[in-house]
């Protein structure tokens, strides 16, 4: 999946998985514009990409805020003259409530980053591919957000709008070149749930609803990522690629055991 000669911009890509996609596309020869709340982590995805050989720059900023936005874009099409690929990773998942609890600030967080902020970095985008004849945008959504989950509403809701964004910017913007996809991964050993994998019992729990029995490791979510952003997928557009093992909709069926099947 040859990237070389191409720009990408990664959002969140400051720390956990938008890190891992930041160096698996320089991995493949992406010159990589590392975007991140706060410079210190981007810096620190600047730096491991270029102790591997890769090119890469740190952009500070805020997705939720449109002129931190525009100023991203900006400056890396400035600097590189381009932007091939864009990575709308940043996302916040901060408290796991029942939904009458859900507060209006709460609310809004998730919406502002989760939501607001891949159609900001979209839109602010869109006149640098269009003007260059194309380019590919990638959008990191959730199984979550194909099926929901109890006690992440919000969450839930700002993924699957991820999803239908996705879908109408591949309609409306093919015509210039420029494709969008979805990328919905389900459990992954990693990222936001970092802290998580340190409770092995829970862990557990939550392999049990995957067919496979496991978390996802990062690399396998960047392996699909990196593949929507080459040219094996260049007739791939308006698609959500989900990477959750098989637990969509899964259910374990308590007939097989009784059928004897073990």
């Amino acid at each position: 999946m040859n990237l070389t000669g191409k720009i990408a911009l990664v959002t969140g890509a400051g720390r956990g998985i938008g890190r891992r996609y930041a160096v698996g596309l320089a991995r493949e020869g992406a010159s990589v514009a590392v975007s991140a709340l706060h410079q210190e982590g981007a810096m620190e995805t600047v730096k491991e990409i270029e102790a591997n050989g890769g090119k890469a720059v740190a952009v500070a900023g805020d997705v939720a805020k449109k002129k931190d936005v525009e100023r991203v874009v900006a400056e890396v099409a400035k600097a590189w003259g381009r932007i091939d690929i864009l990575i709308n990773n940043a996302g916040v998942n901060p408290f796991i409530l029942p939904a009458e609890r859900v507060e209006e600030e709460g609310w809004n967080r998730v919406m502002d980053v989760n939501l607001k902020g891949v159609f900001l970095c979209c839109q602010a985008v869109f006149p640098v591919m269009k003007g260059q004849g194309g380019g590919r945008i990638v959008n990191i959504s959730s199984q979550a957000g194909l099926f929901g989950e109890q006690g992440l509403l919000p969450y839930c809701v700002s993924k699957a709008g991820v999803l239908a964004l996705t879908r109408v910017l591949a309609y409306e913007w093919s015509s210039y070149g420029i494709s969008v996809n979805a990328v919905a991964p389900g459990f992954i050993a990693g990222g936001m749930n970092e802290p998580l994998m340190r409770k092995k019992e829970l862990v557990a729990a939550l392999a049990e609803r995957v067919p496979m029995k496991r978390f996802a490791d990062p690399e396998e979510v960047v392996s699909v990522v990196v593949f929507l952003c080459s040219d094996e997928a260049r007739y791939i557009n308006g698609e959500t690629l989900v990477v959750d093992g098989g637990m969509s909709g899964y259910a374990p069926n308590p007939l097989i055991e009784l059928l004897g099947r073990k």
